[in-house]
């Protein structure tokens, strides 16, 4: 019997129609479309359904299925096609000219052609959310047709709008704490405003941008004759982390303790506040250790809507000691202009310094010197996933670029062995792109691509003087840029890094992922110009406990040309933990 079933779901049909009405060359070449149409029962009537709305939207108002019988091989199908309509003059003189001119609406398009049901709904769509978004929640469209004669329609457009609404309150119920200035302009919905219904359509999603809030159920509104009240149930959302990451490394030697052999254990920590004055402002602080005597330390802050307006100021700063090496700083601030949580623009100024610590002479005639500059620049920032932590579809992108000038400051100090001359003060540029993609390819697997590029440059009189010192050029490399290798174990003006994962998410906030990454990067010194095609490979898991979130990864690292070799791995732990 089920075998029978399946059997009868999968028969093939053939479509063989005809009309019980006098037929036209317009509906013969119809009619010609879908005949000898093959499909199964289910296909067969998904194909007459487009054939009736086809016939529709060509002047055949009327034309319905007159009949349907099937056999064992054809479906024969008698169609009413009805008598052909055609629009005599559309009467448009109630509409508000401003209207008429926005939505386009020309009635010249409509007289004397075809009556094609899909235009008058498409049209009655237009104006309906035309108003819907400008205060009146309740508009009706309603086309009154006459017969002037035999097969002509004159239609007149009617539009009753219906009383206009603004939002009067929005009331929150809920034990959050947080500018209320924050949420409207988040969601772009305030007190006074007219009523969107767009707007209004898009509440849910935007919640979902504001990290550190939730919705307990969807907003309700309730319409009086003094306005629209808005109700908002909202809960807190833990947000705040702190995650950390330890590194377990083949020690290269290159330390003066001599301690090659041994593990080398790099570390990392991250603290991330959100929220803490209840501005919707952000707090960040990293610290790294790659190496025995190196280390870096990063604050960020971010302050949305100052002023009540749309615009914010974003600053950071950096500090990095290269052991007794070079002392770096970079100063990072800018003016936001915020057009959701997660998507603006920024105009920013850099300082950036870098000092050498020991024998200037001797660090100069190995590519390296005191230098300072100052960039003016210009940045985007995109987000859009559905989970921030794990995601399984969406976009985060960020783009860059700036120019400035650069002052070398102890350019006389070199040697004569470098046979050239730098300019005191030189034009700089650089720019940066950063971008992940996420898309589910089956079931629970996810597909990510990843991609992370800077470019810095300065120009000069000739090709030669126009190269970069290695102590102020890009830093790459380990668990969150090229695994596989030491935490910033290259330095270039010019990288590229790709990554590629197919992930298995198995919980909300866990995954087990297998990676690539690969990347090309260009380094031009006094001496030579190094570039070279270094890739990682490797797995990895991230899994969920009341605790927080815990992370393993491996990953095996190759190099100018040199094998893969297993004893130099890399072995990474994470942990976040959100409160």
């Amino acid at each position: 019997m089920c075998n029978q079933l399946i059997f009868a779901q999968e028969k093939q049909f053939v479509l063989d129609i005809t009309t019980v009405t006098q037929s036209n060359t317009e509906s013969e070449t119809l009619i010609k479309k879908y005949s000898a149409f093959q499909g199964d029962s289910t296909q067969v009537l998904n194909r007459l359904t487009e054939l009736i709305s086809d016939f529709q939207n060509n002047g055949y108002i009327s034309a319905s299925i007159d009949s349907v019988l099937f056999d064992s091989t054809f479906v024969n199908v008698q169609v009413f096609t009805g008598k052909h309509y055609s629009w005599g003059k559309l009467n448009i003189a109630g509409i508000e000219p401003d209207l008429v001119h926005s939505l386009k609406i020309n009635p010249g398009n409509f007289q004397n052609q075809p009556i094609r049901l899909n235009e008058v709904n498409q049209m009655k769509e237009k104006i309906i959310s035309y108003y819907e978004n400008k205060g009146f929640p309740f508009i009706k469209v309603l086309i009154n047709s006459t017969l002037v004669n035999d097969s002509t329609f004159a239609a007149k457009l009617d539009i009753d709008k219906g009383k206009h609404y603004l939002i009067d309150t929005i009331l929150i119920k809920g034990d959050t704490k947080f500018s209320r200035n924050y949420l409207y302009h988040s969601l772009d919905i305030k007190p006074g405003d007219e009523f969107s219904q767009k707007k209004i359509s898009t509440i849910e999603t935007k919640f979902k941008d504001i990290s550190f809030i939730s919705q307990v159920k969807p907003a309700e509104l309730e319409f009086r004759d003094s306005g629209v009240d808005l109700y908002f149930y909202l809960k807190n959302k833990k947000a705040n982390q702190f995650n950390g990451i330890i590194g377990f490394l083949p020690n290269s030697g290159g330390s003066t303790n001599n301690s090659s052999g041994k593990l080398l254990i790099t570390g990392e920590l991250n603290l991330y506040l959100i929220n803490s004055f209840r501005k919707g402002e952000e707090f960040a602080i990293n610290w790294e250790k790659t190496e025995t005597s190196t280390q870096k330390l990063s604050v960020g802050f971010k302050y949305p809507y100052l002023f009540k307006l749309p615009v914010g100021i974003d600053t950071d700063f950096e500090l990095y000691k290269k052991d007794s090496t070079f002392l770096s700083l970079n100063w990072n601030t800018g003016i936001l202009f915020i057009l959701s949580p997660n998507n603006y623009a920024k105009v920013y100024y850099k300082y950036k310094s870098s000092t050498l610590l020991g024998d200037k002479l001797q660090q100069v005639s190995t590519n390296m010197a005191d230098v300072e500059s100052n960039t003016y620049g210009v940045s985007l920032f995109y987000r859009q996933l559905d989970n921030k932590l794990n995601p399984r579809r969406g976009v985060d992108f960020t783009i860059f670029g700036g120019i400035g000038t650069k002052l070398i400051q102890n350019y006389n100090s070199m040697p004569d062995s470098v046979n050239f001359s730098i300019d005191n003060n030189l034009l700089e540029s650089e720019a940066g792109l950063n971008v992940d993609i996420y898309f589910p390819i089956y079931k629970n697997f996810v597909f990510h691509f990843g991609n992370v590029s800077r470019y810095l440059n300065q120009y000069a009189d000739s090709d030669k003087e126009a190269f970069v010192f290695e102590n102020e050029m890009y830093r790459f490399g380990g668990a969150k840029t090229l695994r596989g290798f030491d935490e910033n174990a290259f330095v270039a003006s010019i990288y590229s890094v790709q990554n590629v994962e197919i992930r298995y998410l198995f919980e909300e906030n866990s995954a087990f992922y297998l990676f690539w990454n690969g990347a090309y990067y260009y380094k031009k010194l006094i001496e030579k110009t190094i570039e070279d095609f270094p890739q990682g490979f490797g797995a990895g898991i991230n899994f969920e406990t009341k605790a927080g979130i815990f992370s393993l990864s491996y990953a095996l690292g190759q190099q100018f040309d040199n094998p893969v070799e297993i004893k130099a791995a890399k072995i990474h732990f994470g942990y976040i933990s959100r409160f």
